[in-house]
């Protein structure tokens, strides 16, 4: 992966970017800044693994006050800008066929609140999201398909609120995983590996 800065509404924003192979295209976002959540996860590297294996793109940065990014935490309303100029970053300067939207934990309900501000996202990928942060009750459902991963042992993820909406969210539980998915990296992937490549 290539080491690019991005110019955010707080300042540089650091990333990282692998080409892609196909057109399409996938940014990752990263878990909470305040708990040591950064683009090098372990788990958004299950999720970057599984993506490559598609031929997708892939920009993982960091988010405002993490590493070498300007700003500090906004408790997700700066983070999700930030999303946004990643994003206009990667229309600019790749002009993706296809675009899709990945994050873990935080980096979930930060891409669950920019994809209705972009025109060109056909996938949500949702790993672990925390309810609290994501206003469900809403009744707004996105168009496109979003794909809900996450441990039925996670206390943060209320699976129940997903399946309620089969029509709005395809749900992948994982049996006894965690919202850390300890132990359980190979069936994150394997959650990961059917998705339609479209």
């Amino acid at each position: 992966m290539n080491a690019v800065t991005i110019a955010g509404p707080a300042g540089p924003l650091e990333a990282i970017v692998a080409p892609s192979q196909s057109g399409r295209w996938a940014v990752l976002c990263h878990p909470h800044s305040l708990y040591g959540g950064s683009m090098h996860d372990a788990v958004l590297d299950v999720v970057d693994d599984a993506l490559a294996a598609k031929g997708c793109g892939r920009v993982r940065f960091n988010f405002r006050g993490v590493g070498t990014s300007a700003g500090r935490f906004d408790d997700g309303a700066g983070e999700t800008e930030d999303l946004l100029a990643v994003c206009a970053w990667l229309a600019a300067e790749h002009a993706p066929a296809t675009l899709w939207l990945a994050g873990y934990s935080f980096g979930a309900s930060v891409a669950w609140r920019a994809h209705s501000r972009l025109a060109n996202v056909e996938r949500l990928i949702l790993v672990a999201p925390p309810n609290a942060m994501l206003n469900l009750d809403d009744g707004v459902r996105p168009a496109m398909p979003v794909t809900v991963i996450a441990g039925d042992a996670d206390p943060y993820c209320a699976l129940a609120a997903f399946e309620a909406a089969p029509d709005a969210f395809d749900v992948r539980p994982i049996a006894g995983a965690d919202h850390f998915f300890a132990g359980q990296w190979d069936a994150l992937a394997a959650a990961l590996a059917d998705l339609p490549p479209s």
